[in-house]
């Protein structure tokens, strides 16, 4: 699994509410999605966010990865710093989007591999280049 770790120019981050009914739905998410066979990982989240956001971006280096383990699925996922650069995102697949400060960050409800990343950058412990802020 991908995700992206979208910043605005005014410091918001980028993420998307699951759809009532799915797996975690309700909870907000950093975007993306699962690699298909015979994709990179950059490539998948590229046509990741194209499909959900209805957006084209740059893909940059890889964040961070995370683990989680639950009843129904094993998830590694691998976080990377991205850029829209076109488009305006809109939830094509009827998800809610939204772009949230840091300090909005800590009250979301995230899936549990999302959770350390997202408690990172609502401490201001990480920037969106993946690098460690001054603490």
């Amino acid at each position: 699994m991908v995700a992206a770790v979208v910043r605005g120019d005014d410091g918001r981050f980028l993420l998307a509410r699951r759809a009532p009914g799915s797996h975690l739905g309700g909870l907000w998410e950093f975007p993306g999605g699962a690699v298909e066979p015979g994709e990179a990982p950059a490539q998948a989240l590229r046509r990741e966010l194209l499909e959900e956001l209805g957006v084209e971006a740059r893909i940059g280096e890889p964040i961070t990865f995370a683990f989680h383990r639950d009843a129904q699925r094993d998830v590694v996922l691998l976080f990377f710093e991205a850029c829209i650069t076109a488009g305006e995102p809109l939830g094509r697949e009827g998800q809610e989007v939204g772009w949230f400060t840091g300090a909005e960050l800590a009250g979301l409800a995230t899936p549990p591999a999302d959770a350390a990343l997202v408690s990172r950058l609502a401490r201001g412990a990480l920037d969106a280049s993946g690098s460690r802020a001054a603490e």
